[in-house]
């Protein structure tokens, strides 16, 4: 659910304002990562789908493929 929520506010929050896509690519590259191997570790099956599905999305927009 915690997830859900911060994707909305990521969402919504990009929508109003302009953003600088290589600063946000940069500075959540770490986080990202982190996040990926998280889940591995103690994520359930829907976490870890939930989380695979926003980081590559994010690393789609990032050109982290």
């Amino acid at each position: 659910m915690r997830l859900i929520c911060l994707t909305m506010l990521f969402l919504t929050g990009c929508a109003n304002v302009p953003v600088n896509d290589a600063a946000l690519c940069d500075s959540t590259e770490a986080a990202r990562t982190k996040l990926a191997s998280a889940l591995l570790v103690d994520g359930g099956p829907q976490s870890r789908r939930a989380g695979a599905t926003l980081i590559a999305g994010i690393d789609g927009g990032c050109g982290d493929n």
